[in-house]
């Protein structure tokens, strides 16, 4: 069966039909895989309970970038993609109308997605997981089981990664978002907590009490002997920093073998005390050598 095709006027729109259902970009939370984001947390933004995540610095680059990403892909290989298919258009499963997918863009021609990224990073070999489970998805909602994810990382490399259909992955991935739509967004059951940030999202029970046990307490000994030695050491080192002020005097800078190697200079009512660490790391390797 051929999904559903929803065509948004603006971006505007195209967000609020997106939060109807669970789009690609979340199955990797519903399955435990996304480093950013928990069942949990997806729950809260789902129904309401924190706001929709705002666009970072990532995400802006991804979107400056992506055209560029498209075209490196169209000059590698000689195809083109179809236009239109930049625009946010919506695909719904004919059976799931909570099931939704975006591809970024569909290639002329043939029945093939495209998914664009950019990274900072580095991709490594094999596609990251999360990604894979995306593109997994992305090929269930809409029935198009060819696609490729194509991106551009760290050293400004471009590469490419051919995604090859699972079907019983599909099937799971469908499955876990069936479940998550049907039992957490709209039956309200609270997924599992699993991760720090869940449990400050969740907030303390005012008034409760849990009893430490041997594993608990022994962490709760060791954090405490860290933070006292880190305070320790803090305060070795100002006492330090205080007695090579009172060296400098009204001098601006400390000299060691004609190489700088501290400074303390006046700003508006402060004086900021900087090592030169880069200066002392290769007098201490000269020394040492």
């Amino acid at each position: 069966m051929k999904p559903i095709i929803i065509r948004p006027k603006d971006h505007a729109e195209w967000l609020a039909e997106r939060e109807k259902g669970i789009g690609a970009s979340e199955v990797a939370a519903i399955i435990g895989l996304s480093p950013w984001e928990t069942p949990y947390s997806l729950y809260l933004r789902k129904t309401g309970q924190i706001p929709p995540q705002e666009e970072n610095f990532a995400m802006r680059r991804g979107h400056y970038l992506e055209d560029a990403v498209v075209q490196w892909w169209q000059d590698e290989t000689g195809e083109k993609v179809i236009k239109a298919s930049a625009a946010d258009i919506i695909y719904v499963h004919p059976e799931h109308p909570f099931m939704r997918a975006t591809p970024d863009r569909i290639v002329r021609g043939r029945k093939k997605m495209l998914e664009v990224k950019s990274t900072a990073g580095y991709m490594g070999d094999e596609i990251p997981d999360y990604y894979l489970a995306q593109c997994m998805y992305q090929m269930y909602v809409t029935g198009i089981h060819e696609e490729e994810l194509i991106y551009i990382q760290g050293d400004l490399t471009f590469g490419r990664f051919f995604v090859q259909y699972d079907e019983e992955f599909a099937e799971f991935i469908a499955q876990k978002v069936t479940e998550f739509w049907n039992d957490c967004v709209i039956g309200g059951k609270e997924p599992e907590l699993i991760s720090v940030t869940d449990f400050t999202l969740k907030g303390s029970d005012p008034g409760s009490t849990i009893e430490a046990d041997k594993d608990a307490f022994a962490q709760i000994m060791s954090l405490r002997s860290v933070k006292k030695a880190a305070a320790e050491k803090e305060s070795e080192a100002d006492a330090l920093a205080d007695a090579v002020k009172l060296y400098m005097g009204e001098n601006e800078s400390l000299v060691y073998d004609g190489k700088v190697i501290a400074t303390w200079k006046t700003g508006t009512r402060v004086r900021t005390f900087l090592l030169k660490n880069k200066v002392l790391d290769e007098i201490e390797q000269q020394n040492n050598g």
